[in-house]
């Protein structure tokens, strides 16, 4: 009898547990169903509303540009004028080269209206000698290679109106083809910034002189691929293959120099103007497109604010009296 006492609880203890598992299976899965879908549909409270992604955001060029303004002049305009000032005031018992320095810090200042209809004709007659149109509204990124200009210029163009407005200035270094062997005369024309040109991100390790010569780490280098660019040879020139990028430099050894031709034939830029393209993906339309299939991309900034005019094309003019005279780009 005492036997059969200890089966009974058994038996009911199975029944329990069988039990129980056919009751938390259904519960199980319908919990994850509701998890997984069932939120979806509901209502938010009264008065709560979604974050817009910066891709349902409306704006129009001209309030872009006024949102962007105090951007570039607090990334660009106030390092490049704080580092003109600095050096004026390092080389201040050497009169000749304050003289240079201020001229180029004037030149930068007082940028004359003329100018910018300068760039205006010479971004339509470019683009229209090139083949190539905006096909929207659109950023684009203008350098003068004159060697007493030497400007890069972060223009917007506006479809509707087919106007070219105008967000800052900044100081570069384009190539000094006087110094000869592998330096280049930067070439002029419409470059796009294409994937199959992958951009690249700079070490920041100095070289033998001590020089970082594309920036500090994580400085973005735009690569623009072979160009044909006029070098010396022997006693004349020639046209030569070169790589075309436009990239920050040395900041203690570099940017002090900007404003004067001074590169192997690339567009070096400042620190603050690299970042600031790199930030608001000014020439990063291919780019944008690109990542938003890659969003775990090694390039593009993960902290970045992309513009919704975001644009591809660098272009290269020259403002030098000879070669407006002479019709020749």
């Amino acid at each position: 009898m005492a036997s059969k006492k200890r089966k009974k609880p058994a038996k009911r203890t199975q029944h329990f547990l069988s039990f129980a598992a056919g009751l938390a299976f259904p519960i199980c899965i319908a919990l994850g169903w509701h998890a997984a879908y069932g939120q979806q549909d509901l209502p938010e409270p009264p008065g709560t509303s979604r974050p817009a992604s910066p891709s349902s955001v409306q704006k129009t060029p001209e309030q872009e540009l006024a949102e962007l303004d105090p951007v570039f002049a607090r990334m660009v305009r106030k390092p490049t004028l704080e580092r003109l000032n600095r050096t004026i005031k390092m080389w201040e018992k050497s009169p000749k080269v304050v003289r240079i320095l201020e001229e180029r810090r004037r030149r930068l200042m007082e940028l004359p209206p003329a100018y910018y209809e300068f760039i205006r004709g010479d971004v339509t007659a470019a683009m229209a000698k090139a083949g190539k149109s905006f096909e929207n509204s659109q950023f684009f990124v203008y350098a003068d290679r004159n060697p007493v200009a030497q400007f890069v210029t972060v223009g917007l163009y506006e479809k509707q109106t087919g106007q070219i407005a105008f967000l800052g200035t900044d100081l570069i270094s384009s190539g000094n083809i006087s110094k000869g062997g592998d330096y280049f005369e930067t070439p002029v024309g419409v470059f796009e910034n294409l994937v199959d040109n992958f951009s690249y991100r700079a070490m920041g390790t100095p070289n033998q002189d001590g020089w970082r010569g594309l920036g500090v780490k994580d400085s973005r280098v735009w690569d623009f691929g072979d160009q044909p660019g006029l070098k010396k040879y022997k006693d004349g020139t020639t046209v030569s293959q070169m790589r075309l990028l436009m990239h920050s430099t040395d900041p203690d050894k570099g940017e002090p120099r900007l404003g004067r031709i001074d590169s192997k034939g690339c567009i070096r830029i400042s620190n603050g103007l690299n970042r600031f393209l790199d930030t608001y993906s000014i020439l990063d339309r291919n780019y944008e497109e690109w990542a938003a299939s890659r969003p775990n991309s090694w390039l593009l900034r993960k902290d970045r604010t992309p513009t919704p005019f975001a644009g591809k094309f660098l272009i290269i003019g020259d403002s030098s009296p000879r070669v407006q005279a002479s019709g020749t780009k």
